[in-house]
């Protein structure tokens, strides 16, 4: 389903030690649907916004010839993404941003965005059971003001003809199929496009979901527009 991702049926010693010398990266495979959705469309260069921990970063960079170009809001996480990439062998330009703020680049530089948006993370419960406890509405209504606002500004940054693509990990449509439809009708240059995953995660929105319960991984929301 996904190119070079691989299943590991149990979790043993021997797979704990190929993790620890970062032979192999553990990563959903939901996550990395999204991943391979922007190394299909990547283009010369490519932008990760919200990119720490760093598992889509790294695929993306060790999967394309793009540049690539990567950041996140503390300095915590800029340093954690930087171990990952380091640890994956993968060539990332690694910068600090935040991207509820104007980003730091030129407008239309870069050929793909990815925003990969904090989110409430309900589509990881079942990982992370306490998230059905944490999280309120008003939670929910915060971060979604938040996606939109980060999803516009890295919108600026974004190529003609070029792609944005928008992800979260939230099974809530406020924070998904509502964040695009505002932004759409605030960015009239932009398109929305089916993202390239399997069409049995296609909605009839045309955007794509995975699903916990259906799909045997984390619920992903992916969207993808196009600057016209």
């Amino acid at each position: 389903m996904v190119r070079n991702c691989f299943i590991a049926a149990a979790f043993n010693s021997e797979v704990r030690k190929f993790a620890d010398n970062a032979s192999i990266y553990f990563q959903d495979e939901a996550s990395q649907l999204v991943a391979q959705c922007v190394i299909d469309m990547a283009g010369r260069r490519v932008l990760d916004v919200c990119a720490a921990p760093g598992g889509k970063t790294s695929m993306i960079a060790r999967s394309t010839e793009a540049f690539v170009v990567a950041g996140d809001l503390h300095f915590s996480r800029v340093e954690r993404l930087k171990g990952t990439c380091r640890d994956q062998s993968a060539g990332v330009q690694v910068i600090q941003l935040d991207g509820t703020s104007c980003l730091p680049f030129g407008s239309k530089s870069f050929d793909t965005i990815l925003v990969d948006a904090p989110c409430s993370g309900t589509g990881t419960i079942r990982h992370n059971p306490e998230i059905r406890y944490s999280i309120t509405k008003t939670d929910i209504d915060e971060l979604s003001r938040k996606q939109l606002l980060i999803l516009e500004n890295a919108s600026d940054a974004v190529a003609g003809n070029g792609r944005l693509i928008y992800s979260t990990c939230s099974l809530e449509r406020e924070e998904n199929e509502e964040v695009c439809a505002l932004f759409l009708q605030r960015r009239t240059e932009f398109s929305s496009e089916l993202p390239h995953v399997d069409r049995r995660f296609h909605t009839p929105e045309d955007f794509a979901r995975t699903v916990p319960h259906r799909d045997d991984m984390d619920g992903f929301f992916i969207a993808m527009f196009r600057r016209r």
